[in-house]
């Protein structure tokens, strides 16, 4: 009896484990969501005096950036021998736009990069598949089948907003932020910034003669423009032969690494406070990322999986650089991020469940994981790579949802309250968020040194003043004078010049109705000093791009046009609609 118990011991022990190890095989793994935050593709530069616009190259790269996310979430090789990352339920090649939120802002570039991504993404029904009959949409009256244009292009439900839309600061959580302008303005004045600038302005000085002459005047050729130099770099040297002779890809090397040095301090200082200590002001458009991603986590828990499988951004890199940073990701073990994202990278995050195979349920939060994953970039060289978030050791890519939660509840911004009063903003949509009339101050922001009222605002209350009075001084006229009023017979409009007239006045403004006629934006002929800005990227600082020196085309025409010095920027650039549909006002009649 005593001799056979350590053999009976040793079987019950080994049932035990293979019990285990049964158990252990029959949970399965299931991808539930994703959200992706992707940089907009190769475009024109800033600094040329044509609205930055996607090139042909970029749109190449979110096309490759679309089609790898398909084959790894939409039409994944799960053959068993690797664990499956296709989403639960999501439609393979037929798009169903009720599963997909895509975002974007209004930039061309950046949402050109967001229609060029999501036809990698879902193809065309004929190049994808021989699947082109859509139930109740391609069958007419006469019992044919239509497929739509360019064999079955799918088009996608892409949303895109303006700074004046609340769900900007989620993109761009740094945009119409005066306490984040603020803040990189005391950058400018640092001891760190002067030591980089000093010792620089040799070799920036070097480009100017065969690069940079025409394009940005002397006194702005150095670090100040250490990004806007290398954008306008990197575009030459691929698109321009001239450029591409003159430039060594030592220089070209070492303009990358200041302009990083230049966007990393500007965006990845999380040490550096605003009006409230640890606001994490530098690193705000991070902080805003981080409460879009579990916006759509959330979402997809609450419906079970049926809507927000997979959430798309689409905007520039400064919000994964901030992000970067406060997720802990900058660090000697993971390199890849001491730079900025290439174009058409991706931040991957994966909600992912792991639970036992016979059920059938949707899973329970404490059975929810999230994975992060780096693609960097879409040359055949870039892959997708696992990181771990928060600072955690290298073999915890895999983090529990409550775990996840936690972390970004340390940085994250909780609402558009929030938002608004962390940066101190005036923008149209914070009055209500605030409980305020709309009077927040933006002087507390601005840095007496570098800026003071900002033209656009400055002439708008200037213009409100001077109406203000005008009225007041006729109405005391026709009080006291008797001066009345009577209606003049017109002229036929066609005889009427301006807007009213076949001919328009060099005084006449342009007028713009939006979409759907909500409103229209009265575009005044600009100042010189003050010109338009450019379109779609916001400048950080005190040197917002706004005209730029006149550039030729890049391509088989050189570098060395003439141009004027860009000017400064002003404060805020919210973009007011008048709206030219409210009834007239109508007069006062009495005795």
């Amino acid at each position: 009896m005593d001799a056979r118990f350590p053999l009976h011991a040793l079987c019950i022990s080994l049932i035990a484990l293979l019990s285990t190890a049964s158990a252990q095989a029959r949970f399965k793994q299931q991808v539930l969501s994703t959200f992706i935050y992707t940089r907009y593709g190769d475009r024109t530069p800033f600094v040329l005096d044509t609205t930055p616009t996607l090139t042909p190259l970029g749109a190449h790269q979110l096309y490759e950036a679309g089609s790898r996310i398909r084959q790894r979430y939409l039409t994944p090789d799960d053959d068993g021998s690797t664990e499956p990352t296709g989403i639960a339920g999501i439609a393979s090649y037929q798009l169903e736009c009720d599963q997909l939120t895509v975002l974007s802002t209004n930039d061309q570039y950046v949402f050109a990069s967001a229609l060029a991504f999501m036809q990698g993404l879902y193809p065309p029904l004929e190049t994808s598949s021989n699947y082109t009959y859509i139930a109740g949409q391609s069958t007419i009256q006469n019992g044919s089948n239509v497929v739509a244009p360019l064999n079955g292009y799918q088009y996608p439900d892409i949303t895109t907003v303006s700074t004046n839309d609340l769900n900007s600061i989620w993109l761009s959580g740094s945009n119409n932020c005066p306490n984040y302008l603020a803040s990189t303005n005391d950058y400018y004045g640092s001891e760190a910034f002067e030591t980089i600038q000093n010792s620089t302005q040799d070799f920036y000085s070097s480009l100017q003669p065969d690069l940079l002459d025409g394009v940005f005047s002397d006194a702005s050729v150095g670090y100040y423009d250490a990004y806007y130099i290398y954008d306008y770099l990197s575009y030459a040297s691929i698109h321009n032969t001239t450029a591409a002779q003159h430039l060594t890809m030592e220089e070209l090397t070492r303009a990358k690494i200041l302009a990083d040095d230049w966007i990393f301090a500007l965006n990845a200082d999380v040490d550096t406070s605003g009006s409230i200590p640890g606001d994490h002001i530098r690193a705000i458009a991070g902080r805003t990322l981080a409460t879009r991603i579990l916006q759509a986590f959330y979402t997809t828990i609450n419906t079970q999986g049926a809507s927000d499988k997979m959430t798309l951004l689409f905007g520039s890199f400064e919000p994964m650089v901030a992000f970067a940073a406060l997720a802990g990701l900058v660090s000697p073990q993971n390199a890849a991020f001491y730079n900025v994202p290439e174009a058409g990278a991706s931040f991957i995050f994966e909600l992912y469940s792991l639970q036992a195979e016979d059920v059938d349920t949707y899973p329970d939060t404490s059975d929810i994981y999230v994975r992060f994953f780096y693609q960097n970039g879409t040359d055949p060289y870039s892959s997708l790579v696992a990181y771990p978030l928060f600072g955690m050791s290298p073999s915890q890519t895999l983090i529990s949802l409550a775990d996840f939660i936690s972390g970004l509840e340390g940085f994250l911004m909780f609402n558009v309250e929030d938002w608004c009063t962390t940066c101190n903003s005036f923008s149209v949509f914070c009055p209500a968020f605030t409980g305020t009339d709309g009077s927040l101050d933006p002087s507390n922001a601005l840095s007496p040194s570098r800026h003071g009222i900002s033209p656009a605002v400055a002439g708008v209350i200037g213009a409100l003043v001077t109406l203000a009075v005008a009225a007041l001084l006729f109405a005391a006229v026709m009080l006291l004078g008797g001066i009345r009023l009577h209606r003049v017979p017109r002229r036929r409009r066609s005889e009427l010049n301006g807007f009213k007239g076949g001919n328009k006045l060099a005084s006449d403004q342009d007028l713009t109705i939006p979409k759907g006629g909500a409103g229209a934006t009265v575009i005044h002929s600009e100042d010189p000093a003050y010109p338009a800005p450019v379109k779609g990227h916001e400048r950080v600082g005190s040197w917002e791009l706004r005209e730029q020196a006149k550039a030729e085309e890049a391509h088989g025409r050189g570098l060395n046009t003439f141009a004027s010095r860009p000017s400064r920027p002003s404060f805020e650039e919210d973009e007011m609609a008048i709206n030219p549909f409210t009834p007239p006002a109508a007069p006062h009649d009495h005795v």
